[in-house]
């Protein structure tokens, strides 16, 4: 056994090597997405390295060790995933170094705990909000509409659903915020 812990799994699914670890990586996945994003400068290709994380690891499904810690496994993918993606990145921006990329991803074993918890919280917070409010939000980060889009659709003016949504993001930050508090 490696120097990653267990991962317990009590699925049926073990037999199949593919779809028990893209199970684990849906499970995981809140976790894998705030592993990337502390360690990609570019916010904006973080879903691209998770999707390649996603299919490097369907690929490479009958290399996963049953006993072994998938999130570890899942992390060093993403880690050579977000070096991969820094390396070709422009050579005006100065990426994050390799010692320091290693430093961070040491550091996280345990990122996304509170992560997971924020995203509980921040589901909870949504279903908080009027029904318009919550239709925007919707339209805007699930289904990534963009405020000209949502205007079209709901008759309103840009201006005003960039107001709305900012309005709502505040209210969910601060519902967030203390629902964090309350543990």
């Amino acid at each position: 056994m490696n120097r990653y812990s267990h991962e317990n799994s009590s699925s049926g699914l073990r037999n199949d090597p593919v779809i028990h670890v893209q199970t684990l990586f849906v499970k995981y996945m809140p976790r894998i997405r705030a592993f990337v994003y502390s360690l990609m400068p570019d916010i904006f290709q973080v879903d691209d390295i998770i999707q390649d994380v996603f299919l490097t690891v369907t690929a490479k499904a009958s290399d996963f060790q049953e006993g072994t810690n998938f999130l570890a496994w899942a992390f060093a993918i993403a880690r050579f995933r977000v070096l991969k993606s820094m390396n070709a990145m422009d050579k005006d921006f100065l990426p994050l170094s390799e010692e320091v990329l290693d430093a961070l991803a040491a550091d996280c074993p345990d990122v996304g705990a509170e992560q997971d918890r924020r995203v509980k919280f921040l589901e909870l917070c949504i279903k908080k909000l009027a029904p318009q409010a919550k239709r925007m939000i919707k339209m805007r980060y699930y289904e990534t509409q963009k405020a000209a889009a949502i205007a079209a659709k709901l008759g309103l003016s840009v201006n005003g659903v960039s107001v709305l949504l900012s309005r709502s993001r505040m209210l969910l930050r601060v519902c967030v915020e203390r629902q964090m508090q309350k543990g």
